[in-house]
């Protein structure tokens, strides 16, 4: 059996990948999407060597200190007790809850364990040899390390003096860009990029290049989900994660937004499973009325009573 289709050799070669890189491509179908761009910090953690206390927060990662709501508990027990079953109801469940609250079709969202699986499926799914990944420096890098892996070329804009992302200055880096990563708030500033700059750089792109918003930590802001920029069918993905806010990060829940068409770009590299637990959390945690609202308001708190 072939590891890669015909269809998506074809299309590698149409974007600028050699067949001698094909052997890199491979490594992501069978590897999944996110397994070569593990940062040193989490490999020395896997390895064993970064053993943390018991009860300890990692803000450098910016865990939650509250963990799971107790719905998102009581829903987690409840996937686990049906262990030996997939469950991929949940996963289904789960994108049609989304797409109800966002205001979108099913087909327009994407079940993933969290949002760092579908950051690097964008990169390899948008960026090549011959289109390059756009994005603020200082920010999250992860994605860049997953183009620079397929030899994608990766310009670093520097933020602006109120460290917002300079917009403009990312529509022009390159004319042949092929995606354009902006994280708001972004990661690591925790620095807000206005809605207008946002549309303005959805407006003036290059033509073909696609705008991933990653709003891994909007819910810590006033600013306006973005999720009417799916709507209107615009060449934008928005990835949100459960992991900060909903104190989910080791139960894995996030979605990707988008035209049907693009988040079809992001399913061949590898295979992605998503746990029933993280979905069934998941599940719970949206639908609570009061869960965003509240921890908003905790933190808003703390971070007043700190500064």
């Amino acid at each position: 059996m072939e590891l890669i289709s015909r269809e998506v050799r074809e299309n590698l070669l149409a974007r600028g990948f050699t067949r001698r890189m094909f052997g890199r491509v491979t490594t992501m179908v069978t590897a999944a999407a996110s397994m070569p761009f593990y940062s040193e910090y989490a490999l020395a953690q896997l390895s064993g060597t970064a053993v943390l206390p018991p009860g300890a927060v990692k803000i450098n990662s910016n865990e939650s200190p509250y963990g799971p709501s107790k719905e998102a508990l009581q829903a987690v027990q409840k996937a686990a007790a049906d262990g030996h079953r997939y469950q991929h109801n949940l996963a289904i469940e789960f994108s049609q809850l989304v797409a109800q609250q966002e205001g979108v079709r099913p087909d327009y969202v994407q079940a993933y364990a969290g949002s760092s699986d579908p950051l690097h499926r964008a990169s390899l799914g948008f960026t090549s040899p011959t289109k390059s990944l756009v994005m603020g420096s200082p920010g999250y890098e992860p994605g860049a390390m997953a183009s620079k892996f397929i030899g994608s070329k990766v310009h670093m804009v520097a933020l602006t003096g109120s460290h917002a992302h300079d917009v403009k200055a990312m529509a022009s880096a390159d004319p042949n860009a092929g995606l354009i990563y902006l994280c708001n708030p972004n990661n690591p500033t925790g620095s807000i990029t206005s809605a207008e700059d946002i549309d303005w750089l959805v407006a003036n792109k290059p033509k073909g290049s696609v705008v991933l918003l990653d709003e891994c930590y909007i819910q810590f802001s006033d600013q306006p989900k973005r999720s009417d920029l799916v709507q209107q069918d615009k060449d934008v993905i928005v990835l949100r994660s459960l992991s900060k806010l909903y104190g989910m990060a080791g139960l894995r829940a996030g979605y990707a937004l988008g035209r049907p068409d693009l988040l079809a770009k992001l399913k061949p590299w590898g295979i992605g499973m998503i746990p029933a637990t993280g979905m069934a959390a998941g599940i719970a945690s949206l639908k609570s009325a009061t869960l965003e609202k509240d921890r908003k308001a905790m933190n808003k708190r703390v971070r007043n009573d700190t500064f």
